[in-house]
């Protein structure tokens, strides 16, 4: 096995190294505050029963490199140490190195020491454009593991801004949580449906939502691109990348929606777009739906009165023309509007569950009534 004795390279495979250390030691901690004695001999005899583990031991760069950590953790004047001394300033080194190199944000653990999963994508380029992704929701049995499924997607994109924004009184621990877990940058706001749009037959729903993030973004923001994004659809991950440089509107496909099973701009042979193909036509000028559109913010900026209506049916089609944009505007994504890249999939309506069971002396004191704050 040879390896470039480079510093750079030293520095790498040193800390990778380190890393492999710490896992295999912390792995075999049992959970108690008594960590064994390790010495420095055991150390290097460690995993060394596979050929490949001995064969980097004895490589002069890695092992410079281990010896440039046991000086950076002080260890040089001791021969014995105990495991978790090791394994946590190991550790740190790694992780110091790993924020340094993807531009991440330290974060400290929760109270709870909850795992948070950070993508690596995530502000890993100050460059791009920012995505400010909002998506209303509102408390029902399929929101968590909507959000979920949601958030595992946006983990795989760079420079993203999640804004979640319910429909109630107050911030929901549950969605708080999940934010915090995830790791993703992002805004927790609440903006309740006005009451006199309840008693309506059919609802404006989710204007509330999407209005306050609207505010949020003119108060907050100077450039980048805003995309609705509801928690009952699937997302391509490709679409972020297609929608992240819209200079005014960039519009797409959405599949699985009205009774078409499409929604989607009419692109001509020059990959303009000339009209819109949509179950519902109606008089909108816009007939598209909610996710099938990106708008700039420096448009977004632009157009104060920008808003979206609180009429049902025709909360895209009025947002887009209070944007003062025509269909010459419109920026044609998605291979000119020839690929699919957003689903209206939507989660089967699940009945609220029956507690009466769990609430049974039979499960007192057990998992059954933590778990009982998890559904709805």
């Amino acid at each position: 096995m040879t390896l470039k004795q480079s510093p750079l390279s030293t520095l790498v495979v040193g800390l990778l190294l380190g890393l492999m250390v710490y896992l295999a030691i912390y792995t075999r901690i049992d959970g108690t505050s008594n960590y064994p004695a390790f010495s420095s001999r055991s150390l290097m005899n460690h995993g060394a029963t596979a050929n490949s583990a001995s064969d980097i031991v004895s490589n002069p760069a890695v092992t410079n490199a281990i010896d440039q950590i046991i000086t950076s953790v002080g260890l040089t004047n001791s021969t014995e140490f105990t495991v978790k001394a090791i394994s946590d300033d190991i550790a740190k080194l790694v992780a110091e190195y790993m924020i340094h190199k993807f531009g991440q944000s330290a974060v400290s653990s929760q109270p709870q020491q909850q795992q948070r999963y950070i993508s690596t994508y995530n502000n890993s380029n100050a460059d791009l454009p920012v995505i400010y992704v909002v998506t209303p929701t509102y408390r029902r049995s399929e929101q968590i593991p909507e959000l979920t499924r949601m958030a595992q997607t946006l983990l795989n994109v760079a420079a993203i801004h999640w804004i979640v924004v319910e429909d109630s009184t107050s911030l929901s621990p549950a969605v708080a949580h999940l934010l915090q877990r995830y790791g993703i940058p992002y805004t927790h706001l609440n903006a309740q449906m006005p009451d006199k749009y309840k008693k309506l037959k059919t609802k404006p729903r989710g204007v509330s939502n999407r209005n306050a993030a609207l505010r949020w973004v003119r108060q907050n923001q100077k450039s980048g691109v805003l995309y609705f994004a509801d928690d009952d659809n699937t997302y391509d991950i490709r679409l972020f990348e297609e929608m992240r440089y819209t200079k005014k509107v960039s519009m797409w496909p959405v599949g699985l929606v009205t009774s078409l099973g499409l929604s989607s701009p009419v692109v001509n042979k020059d990959g303009v777009v000339v009209d819109f193909y949509d179950g519902w036509i109606a008089n909108r000028k816009f007939p598209v739906d909610m996710a099938g559109f990106a708008v700039s913010v420096q448009l977004l900026l632009d157009k104060d009165n920008a808003y979206m209506p609180f009429v049902p049916g025709h909360e895209e089609d009025g947002f887009l023309k209070s944007l003062g944009i025509t269909n010459a505007d419109i920026e044609a994504k998605a291979n000119r509007c020839t690929q699919i890249l957003v689903w209206h999939t939507q989660t089967k309506s699940n009945k609220p569950a029956n507690k009466a069971t769990a609430a049974t002396r039979r499960y007192n004191e057990t998992n059954i009534g933590l778990l009982q704050e998890l559904v709805v």
